[in-house]
This record gives structure tokens, sequence and C-alpha cells, in this order.
């Protein structure tokens, strides 16, 4: 009778999405008419299942309910959302997400991947509704935020009754899951595990592992695997507190009274708090590295800025966190299972004194934004040392690869590149600081008894440089001499005076044009002669 239901409801919904397309194509108003009351039948008809599906009927698992919960508040979601009832579409498809989402963390791979799917259809439905309501308006805000908006909302219709009663069920599906729990492998050992309220917080833990590593698969937000981590520190601080419990306890047991197994529950006992304090401290660490990356971004974006209290606290935290990363590999290398295993000491020698070749780097690189490129070359040479120990360390092992923390050969050698070519850098800098000064320092000397002050004082009396060559200067400053005179002053120049241009239209002159025709002009000297000498 189930199967028969959910075709019905399975058909009466895929007939409405062909007839969605059909009118969009169209824009026929009577099939979009049509397709309402195929999704009110789908809604119907979804009802009708969880109503079967229901904890009174016996019929079918927790899971399975929950399920038929999940599929009901769906199929109303997408009725209610094509009447354009927002808020009401909104809640019931908050609900289908919240149920799918809490179902995906207990169940195999298969129903996980189920889950993810209906959730990945739920979201865009959710986005435009919390658009039509104005939640959410920022463009950065989640899905997982606006269910969590409507959740406080709507607290009357159930949701968080819902949330706690789904949570309910998957405590009692995890301590299914932890009674299958019976052993740890760690490290090449197996050892039994028989507490079974370690069981459930072991595997709480390594359920939020598995999220993380999917958030990390899935290129998650910066501030959702933050989310992530601080949940997956919890469940293993949790672990890691009620294992050191338990030790203590089975230490004061076996003080009063020893029996021929009490050694060997004792050592399984202290392997398991091994294991669970080796995870929590290095989960830890992660999360501390990739705040140091986060911070090393924002250097990079704020490299060119000179504020130099910006750029030198970004260093100190950066500095901090790598001295609470040190601090928990202190932590693990004080582990009794660290001890005992060569193999692993070693890795996490390697690893302390890679993580301190990074920190002094950091240390270097913030008396470099000082200026201070003496100090920050001696710390760039110690953070080289460090870094040859951690490669000297690395070679006399080879690294788990299925461990939290991996330093490899590789890391090892970007490390020392990067630490030569910030050296260089520093040098270069110290030489062009030192040639500065040089520089100043020459040119406060001076061949006559002028005082330090007048040199730096701008002398306009003086002749430029250009007009006394053949002289050889007082003082070797660099400062404020001039090469030329610009602009260049006036000088006078040798020029005809305007005023004989003036007078010259003024003066005239014998005209010449009888000479030219060839004629010669008659002249009173000429005509006395010719007289005397009896010619014409």
């Amino acid at each position: 009778y189930l199967r028969i239901v959910l075709f019905d409801t399975e058909r009466a919904w895929s007939y409405a999405m062909e007839l969605k397309r059909e009118s969009r194509s169209s824009g026929d108003v009577r099939k979009k008419h049509h397709l309402i009351k195929r999704l009110k039948k789908a809604a119907k008809c979804g009802e009708q299942l969880e109503k079967l599906c229901s904890r009174d009927s016996n019929i079918v698992d927790t899971r399975t309910y929950f399920e038929a919960q999940a599929y009901s508040a769906l199929m109303s979601g997408y009725f209610l959302f094509e009447k354009q009832s927002w808020q009401a579409a909104l809640d019931r498809f908050a609900a289908a997400r919240t149920i799918y989402e809490k179902l995906s963390k207990a169940g195999s791979s298969h129903q996980e991947i189920l889950c993810q799917s209906a959730i990945d259809d739920i979201d865009p439905n959710i986005r435009f509704c919390a658009f039509k309501l104005k939640l959410g308006t920022d463009s950065n805000t989640g899905v997982e935020d606006l269910v969590k908006i409507t959740i406080g909302k709507n607290k009357g219709v159930g949701l968080d009754l819902l949330e706690a009663e789904v949570e309910s069920v998957l405590a009692q599906t995890r301590q299914e899951k932890a009674a299958a729990l019976t052993s740890i492998s760690w490290r090449g050992r197996v050892v039994p595990l028989k507490n079974a309220d370690l069981a459930i917080c072991i595997l709480r833990a390594r359920e939020a592992t598995t999220n993380l590593e999917n958030a990390s698969d899935a290129n998650a937000e910066e501030a959702t695997k933050m989310e992530l981590f601080d949940l997956l520190l919890e469940a293993y601080g949790d672990a890691e507190k009620f294992t050191k419990n338990a030790v203590k306890e089975d230490a004061e047991a076996t003080a009063k009274i020893k029996s021929s197994k009490s050694e060997q529950v004792s050592a399984d006992l202290n392997f398991v708090y091994n294991y669970v304090a080796y995870n929590y401290l290095s989960r830890r660490i992660q999360r501390n590295l990739m705040l140091v990356s986060s911070l090393r971004l924002s250097l990079e974006n704020h490299e060119h800025v000179e504020e130099e209290r910006l750029v030198g606290g970004k260093y100190q935290d950066i500095v901090k966190l790598y001295d609470n990363v040190l601090q928990s590999l202190t932590e693990i290398s004080d582990l009794s299972a660290v001890h005992n295993d060569v193999n692993l000491s070693r890795e996490i020698d390697s690893k302390i004194w890679y993580y301190k070749a990074w920190r002094t780097l950091y240390v270097a690189s913030a008396y470099s934004a000082l200026n201070k490129e003496w100090e920050a070359i001696l710390l760039y040479e110690r953070a080289k040392e460090y870094n040859a120990q951690a490669r000297a360390s690395l070679s006399q092992l080879i690294p788990d690869k299925d461990d939290i923390l991996v330093v490899t050969s590789k890391e090892i050698a970007e490390l020392e590149n990067i630490l030569r070519g910030l050296k260089c850098k520093a040098r270069a800098a110290w030489h062009i600081g030192l040639d500065s000064n040089l520089t100043k320092k020459m040119g406060e000397l001076s061949f006559d008894d002028k005082s330090k002050a007048d040199s730096n004082i701008d002398n306009r009396d003086e002749p430029s440089l250009s007009k006394r060559l053949s002289q050889y200067p007082s003082s070797l400053s660099m400062k404020n001499v001039r090469l030329i005179d610009f602009p260049p002053e006036f000088t006078p120049i040798p020029a005809k005076p305007l005023f004989f241009d003036i007078a010259f239209n003024y003066v005239d002159f014998p005209s010449t044009l009888s000479q030219r025709a060839g004629r010669k002009a008659p002249t009173s000297f000429g005509n006395i002669f010719n007289k005397l000498w009896g010619t014409n």
C-alpha cells in the first residue's frame, strides 16, 4: 500500500512539473491552474503517506517515518510555492531540509548522497522564498542561516520540536552504531572498545570529522569550515575528558584491587586515551594552521600598505598561532604512546622543527617590516637551521600518509626556497639602507667653516653649477644643488634700435633712374668747362 500512495504522489508531482514547463512556453493560464491542482493532489497524497508511516502504525522503522515526513513537507512546500504563499512554503521547505540534513548524518554513504541530493533541490526554493519575504538581504547569507532564522521565528509551528525529535532519533541511531564499534585501530594496533559511552563520544567525533572533510571537498566558505572545526573540537574535547576520567577511575580501582587482566585493561584504556588526545590536538593544530593561511592571505593583500602597525600586528597574530601549534605538538610529544613509538616520536620532532622554522620566519618578517634588516637576516638564518633539523629528522623515517598532519620533504624544500629569497631581500634592503646612511654622512662633510644647518639652506644667491664649473665645491652635500637656472634669467642681446627704422621713412635719397636709363645728369660744372674749351 505504501508504494501505491508513493507512486500516486510522484505521478501527480511529475505531471505538475510537465504542465509548468508547458505553461512557461505557451503562456496558457489554464495550465497554470491545472498544475496547482495536481500539486495539491501530490500534497494530499504525501500527507496520506506520512500518516501510513506514523509511529502508531508500527509498519516502518523510525528512519523511514522521518523520510516520509520530509517528503510530505516537500510536496506541501511545492504546492504553497506555486500559490505564492511564501512564508508557509518557506516553513515547509525548512522542515524538509532540517530532516534531510539530520538524516544525512546518520546512515550509510548511499543514504547520505540521497539526502544531500534532496537538500540541493530544496535550497533554491528556500532562497527564492526568503527573497520574496526580504529575509537575509545580505548576499552572503547562506541557506543554513535562513533555515535557522525560519526556525527561530516559527517555534510555534513546531520546527524546533521537530529538530529536537530528529536529534533524539539520531542519538538512538548513534547508540546502535556505537554498539557495533567494538574496537579502535591506530598506528598498526587494534584495541577493543568495551565502554558504550566512550564509543558514542568517539562516534560523534568521527561524524564531525566526516562533515568537515565533506565541506573541504566541496570548497565551502571559511566561516562554515570554522563552525565545523568548532563542532569537531567540541566532540573530541568531550571524548578526551571522558577517556581521561575513565583512565583516572581505572587507576584508582587498580590501586585498590589488581587482577590478572587489570594490567591489560589499563593498557588498552590508556591507548584509547592517547588515540583521542592525539586526534584532538592534531585537529586543534589543523585549525590554527587554517587561521594562519587566512592571515597570510590578508598580509599578501596589504603588502603595499605603509602602515607598520597594521603589518606588524598581522605578523604578531601569526606568531601567536604558531606558538599554539608548537604547544600542541609539545603536548603530543608528552603522550605515552608517542614515547613508546620511536617512528612517531621522530615524526613529531620533525614537525616541531618545521613549524619552529615557520614561526621564526614570521618573527623575522616582523623585524623587516620595522626596517630592522640586520635582525631579520639573523632570524632568517636561524629559521634555515630549524628547517635543516626538520629535514634531517624526516630523512630517517617514512611519514604516515594517513596521519592528520603530514610534513613532506617537498614542503621542507619549498620553505627553504622561501627563506633563501627573504634573506636575500633583507640583505639587499640592509645594503641600500647602509648606502643611504653613508650618503647622508658624506653630505654633512664640508671643507669650510659652514655649519651643518647652513648646508641644508637653499642659497638662491649662489650661482648655478653650470656657471662655476671651474670652481671646486666647498661642500660635498648633494642637497639643494642648482645645476642650471630654470627658468633662465633675462639677458641683454644686440639689436637695432626701433627709432632708426622709423626715421628711414623720412629720408630722401637721390634717384638713380636716369643712370639706369643711360643718360648723364646735367651739372653746372660741366657747362662751364665746355664753354672754356669751346665744346658744345
